[in-house]
């Protein structure tokens, strides 16, 4: 009786978390109405209340469903990357880019990235600083992958550098999402640009003096 009673809460609450992310993509987050989701799930607004408690919290429930649906896809990249380092970050840049929107428009994407700002030390903010950490981890499996293969010097932090190229990432998707305008190609560019900084370095090579002709 239990397990029927779980089976029908869990069916509940992913059909509201679905007529969530169908209004929430149709008429916009901060257009969207709590009522409104409940009269297209068919419960009352109590029961979303009682699920969810605020609709800050039904996106945040979006977004860690996102999170789980998207793992496989990144596991599989870091597994098998493209031979190329730097083309192995780019991918999985694209790859997470990709996924973010498939699954949340720009609007709602705004909304999360302001949650450190709006709540500091927030139950959202360490939610979004849980997002942040997995990304970090498949980057530091990717990375170390390439330590390993002789792309990347041993005395290299692999954390410290996933730590720069996750910021850079979020950095960039940040400004998309902040943007109507900016494309994805745009975002690439950027991401590619900064990315490529790191690994090229900046620091100029001195020149080898010539050795002086002998007699």
């Amino acid at each position: 009786m239990a397990g029927l009673r779980a089976l029908h809460r869990q069916t509940r609450f992913n059909q509201m978390l679905n007529v969530a992310a169908e209004l929430f993509a149709s008429q916009g987050y901060e257009a969207t109405r709590i009522e409104e989701i409940a009269e297209s799930a068919q419960v009352a607004p109590g029961t979303v209340y009682n699920y969810f408690t605020s609709k800050p919290n039904i996106l945040m429930a979006l977004a860690v469903r996102h999170v789980r649906a998207a793992y496989p896809e990144r596991r599989d990249l870091v597994r098998d990357p493209p031979d190329d380092l730097i083309e192995a970050v780019y991918a999985f840049e694209k790859l997470l880019t990709a996924q973010a929107l498939r699954t949340l428009n720009r609007e709602c994407w705004r909304v999360i990235f302001s949650a450190p700002y709006r709540e500091p030390d927030g139950p959202q903010h360490h939610l979004s600083r849980r997002f942040q950490g997995i990304i970090k981890r498949h980057y530091i499996r990717l990375l170390g992958h390439f330590q390993k293969r002789g792309s990347i010097r041993k005395d290299v932090d692999i954390h410290l550098l996933a730590d720069l190229i996750t910021a850079i990432g979020t950095y960039q998707f940040g400004r998309l999402v902040s943007s109507d305008t900016m494309t994805l190609d745009e975002l690439q560019v950027a991401v590619e640009q900064h990315v490529g900084l790191i690994f090229t370095g900046i620091i100029a090579k001195p020149l080898k003096k010539k050795k002086a002709a002998t007699a």
